[in-house]
């Protein structure tokens, strides 16, 4: 599944720009989905027990939750 989802990183960490509901709906599905950004390359984001949303941009992290299309 391919989504349009546009975020950005700060000092603070990474923010959605556009396609918050698009990740939700990515999330309910799977525990944890790659992001591929222009600046940053791939995220992996990933929805924690409490609801909040974790990135990362760990390589091996990115390599284990790539889905095969």
């Amino acid at each position: 599944m391919t989504a349009e989802i546009v975020i950005r990183e700060t000092d603070d960490g990474v923010v959605i720009l556009e396609g918050e509901r698009r990740l939700t709906s990515l999330l309910a599905i799977h525990d944890e989905v790659v992001v591929t950004t222009p600046e940053m390359g791939d995220v992996v984001v990933a929805r924690l027990p409490d609801g909040r949303l974790r990135a990362s941009c760990d390589p091996e992290l990115v390599k284990l939750f790539r889905r095969s299309p």
